[in-house]
């Protein structure tokens, strides 16, 4: 995701791409972070002007002092004083010798993490995904395994190394980012599809590896020069390939185990808002690993509007009795996080919820997508779409008919009029938050980006040339979602190329132990 140009020292990145016109805010979090950036916008063009009128009374000083002198006793005036001062935000971006220079970031999209915690807490079914869930991957993007795994001896020797020492397997870090090219293209491959894309990669390195070794055929010295030239990236290409072999057989095991596919259909089983109480009361007593067990009750908090009040108390027990009684605290911060939350009423289960809501106005699940040749997000758990990304597609259309599922964005829960989400423009000179609102809302996302390729002269042009739309997750994003963005911005139909931040990166695991601490 990471395309187009980058932010510098100004507000939102304005110092080096210009201001972003177009700005969205999802949840309470995301409304605040645009009220901090347009107030430091207000605060920086404060500093701008009492810097200029600073230089303007030093000016009118010069003047009556009689000006400067230069060494041939001639007075001169400083009339150039103050310019660089007054350079506007779009000059300094990329100059003022175009009017119709747009600043690559055409639109900026901030979600709070609130408006969806129901992804978190579900099972990745991508190959990067699936590495940070099963062996976590660290900050700054590295994944700690055994030497054992991506070093494999052979059986005998194996049979004298546990002979000498059964204790002793150190771990080693591969790093997992941009300068691997096989990483790139393999991270966001589905479960189903990542061995076969390896086994593939290792046919076509052997093939050329053996047309240029073929004794049959003769080779000039310029064939053997460039073949000779090319034995380094061929050797880090095989060393890639098999490292990362070797983890797609660990994370694959890992996938087949029976516990990972029942995981799996309860997960779906919750995300159609069914009642999975036996389960989870199966899994305490068939011992569970603590966090992962969680993940699976606040799922079932977050689809089904709350547990019961009975279920509730009797599954409190049995996480007391199985994994001790520090997890009441982790069960109290997870209630008020809202993750948690114990239904008192005596209603059916099958009525309307918040998520039933965004479920049927958002398609958030969609069973036909085919993971080996995705046409919808979907595809990154076999067959649910993240309600975060679902809201970047309907930002496209301007949120048209979703009147009902905007209701369910979280809200500040202040007094008075309440803001699921806003839609502002930036303006020069800058303006607070609370005048920006004032204002008419602008033509859809969608609507903007066609402007823009038809201004630019793009319209019709390769995707590589779309308008950038970035988007902030405060609160963390999760390897799922990153994998659902990538593949919309790389599909010809999506109108933006995306760049996608956040505060961090997390799973179900990592974002619960967080507000357990």
């Amino acid at each position: 995701l990471n395309q187009g140009g980058g932010g510098g020292g100004g507000v939102g990145g304005e110092s080096d791409v210009g201001v972003i016109g177009r700005v969205l805010g999802l949840g309470p979090l995301a409304t605040a972070v645009i009220d901090r950036m347009m107030y430091l916008r207000l605060e920086e063009e404060r500093m701008d002007t009492q810097a200029e009128e600073e230089e303007e009374d030093e000016y009118e000083y010069d003047e009556e002092d009689g000006g400067d002198y230069n060494d041939d006793g001639i007075l001169e005036k400083n009339t150039e004083v103050g310019v660089e001062a007054v350079e506007s935000p779009s000059t300094a971006a990329g100059g003022s010798d175009s009017d119709n220079k747009q600043p690559p970031i055409q639109a900026l999209l901030v979600i709070d993490r609130k408006v969806d915690l129901v992804t978190p807490m579900l099972t990745p079914l991508t190959y990067e995904g699936l590495i940070d869930d099963v062996l976590q991957i660290q900050v700054g993007g590295c994944v700690s395994v055994k030497k054992s795994i991506v070093e494999p001896e052979d059986q005998n020797e194996q049979q004298n190394q546990r002979t000498r020492d059964t204790n002793k397997d150190p771990k080693v870090l591969l790093p997992l980012n941009d300068s691997d090219p096989l990483y790139t293209e393999v991270r966001d491959k589905h479960v189903e599809v990542f061995g076969s894309f390896l086994q593939n990669q290792a046919k076509a390195l052997k093939e050329s590896h053996s047309q240029f070794t073929n004794r049959e055929t003769a080779r000039d010295l310029s064939e053997i020069h460039q073949f000779v030239k090319q034995i380094p990236v061929f050797t880090r290409n095989l060393r890639s390939l098999k490292n990362h072999i070797h983890i797609a057989e660990l994370v694959k095991s890992a996938a087949e185990a029976t516990s990972f596919r029942q995981r799996w259909q309860t997960e779906r089983s919750m995300l159609e808002s069914e009642s999975q109480y036996d389960t989870l009361e199966d899994l305490i007593a068939s011992g569970e690993p603590p966090y992962r067990w969680l993940r699976l009750f606040c799922l079932q908090s977050l689809t089904s509007n709350g547990i019961k009040a009975t279920r509730y108390e009797s599954l409190r027990k049995e996480v007391v009795q199985t994994y001790g009684f520090e997890f009441l605290m982790v069960l109290n911060d997870l209630e008020k996080a809202g993750f948690l939350r114990k239904r008192e009423t005596f209603f059916m289960d099958s009525m309307a919820t918040s998520y039933s809501t965004l479920r049927k106005s958002l398609n958030l699940i969609n069973a036909e997508v085919d993971p080996s040749n995705p046409d919808d997000p979907a595809y990154v758990s076999s067959g649910y779409a993240p309600i975060t990304v679902r809201w970047v597609q309907s930002a496209m259309r301007g949120f048209l008919g979703l009147d009902e599922a905007l209701k369910e964005l979280p809200s500040s829960g202040g007094s008075g009029s309440v803001r699921r989400w806003i839609d502002i423009e930036q303006k020069s000179p800058p303006e607070s938050l609370v005048e920006a609102l004032k204002q008419d809302r602008g033509p859809s996302l969608g609507v903007l980006a066609k402007k823009f390729n038809e201004s630019t002269g793009r319209a019709g042009e390769q995707q590589e040339r779309k308008p950038v739309l970035l988007v902030f997750y405060v609160g963390g994003i999760t390897y799922m979602e990153v994998a659902a963005l990538r593949f919309l911005s790389k599909r010809p139909s999506f109108p933006y190329a995306i760049i996608c931040c956040a505060t961090e990166i997390v799973n179900g695991e990592t974002l619960l132990r967080s507000l357990s601490c």
